[in-house]
């Protein structure tokens, strides 16, 4: 069977030798078509454009980079504090939206290019934006592709700033809001509870002014002093209805201060600690914030070698494809002329 197959693929009266000095003697065939394939392999590498590719690695920001943006935070507080991970997490969600790239292209491009989505597609490719390590919280890093290697270089410093940048707005904003709302109810507080002792007062001066009227009434000047057994009793009760017996003097002069009372702030008991709770939320929200979202890890370095075309890689494919093609046309000829030789000559009649 073994025998069979072969005589298939290779005939008995096959001659090796023979069909190499064929195959040889096509050796300008294999040469120029191996030379023509490299020459083109050669000017492709040479004449087509070098695509360069600048990095830029990032790192999570540590806790001094954002301990500004926690003063006034802790775990006992109405503010809950931001960590390395919330912060970074904001920073990772700006450096991959969609928003970032568009601007980003659009302020870069010609404005008649920036509305060309073919050829925003085709910057979209060319930003890539992946973890480096599996943790995604950890390092990640940014890279650009482009024909100028100083142009890339700067293009991906400038992403990531800019990334950057919107993050620090972002969690910047939501301290202040939060600090804002805060102070807002404490104004709320402090509002409704100078209106609540507003109204006690005014009933205050209801009360003494009919006192006073009735002390008036009863001829009753200075306030009563009473001895005995029931006197400390009464005396803590000139109150409500018997607050007549403190006297009319007293009662005009009580009458008169809070008539002239300028503010009723010095007389609310919780009054001090709420202002001073809503000055420092107030604070909070028109505080300067100095933040790093994130942290560059190495240096952007402009790039000198292309990463395409490969010019080495791609001459050799060239003598590689070309020396099969030439091979493969020789193998052609070969077998055609073989054909020929092997077909009966046609007798003379």
């Amino acid at each position: 069977m073994q025998s069979n197959n072969n005589a298939v693929i290779f005939p008995e009266d096959f001659d090796f030798l023979e069909f190499f000095n064929d195959l040889w003697r096509q050796k300008i065939i294999i040469l120029a078509v191996t030379l023509i394939a490299t020459f083109v392999a050669g000017v492709y590498a040479f004449f087509s454009p070098s695509i360069y590719e600048a990095k830029y690695y990032i790192s999570p920001p540590t806790l001094e980079n954002i301990a500004n943006l926690n003063y006034g935070r802790d775990r006992s507080s109405a503010l809950s504090p931001f960590t390395v991970d919330d912060v970074y997490k904001v920073f990772l969600r700006n450096l991959q939206s969609e928003s970032l790239r568009r601007t980003f292209f659009e302020n870069n491009f010609e404005p008649a290019s920036s509305r060309n989505v073919e050829q925003y597609e085709r910057f979209s490719r060319d930003v890539v934006i992946s973890p480096v390590d599996k943790d995604i919280g950890a390092r990640w890093v940014v890279s650009i592709r482009g024909k100028d290697p100083a142009t890339v270089a700067n293009w991906v410093s400038q992403y990531v700033e800019q990334a950057g940048q919107r993050a620090q707005r972002e969690v910047i904003s939501s301290a202040t809001k939060e600090a804002s709302v805060l102070a807002r109810n404490q104004q709320l507080q402090i509002d409704s509870i100078r209106e609540s002792a507003k109204k006690v007062r005014e009933d205050t001066i209801r009360q003494v002014r009919e006192a006073l009227a009735v002390a008036r009434a009863s001829g009753l000047e200075k306030s009563l002093v009473f001895t005995g057994e029931g006197s400390a009793g009464l005396a803590g009760n000139m109150v409500g209805n018997d607050a007549y017996l403190r006297g009319s003097k007293v009662l005009e002069a009580e009458l008169k201060n809070l008539e002239s009372r300028e503010s009723n702030d010095p007389f609310i008991p919780t009054l001090r600690s709420m202002q001073n709770s809503y000055d420092f939320y107030k604070g909070l929200e028109t505080g300067e914030y100095n933040v790093t979202v994130y942290r560059q890890d190495g240096i952007v370095d402009q790039p000198t070698t292309p990463i395409k075309p490969k010019k080495a890689l791609v001459v050799i494919l060239g003598v590689i494809l070309g020396g099969l093609l030439g091979t493969a046309i020789a193998l052609g000829r070969v077998f055609i002329l073989k054909s020929r030789r092997s077909k009966p000559s046609p007798r003379a009649s």
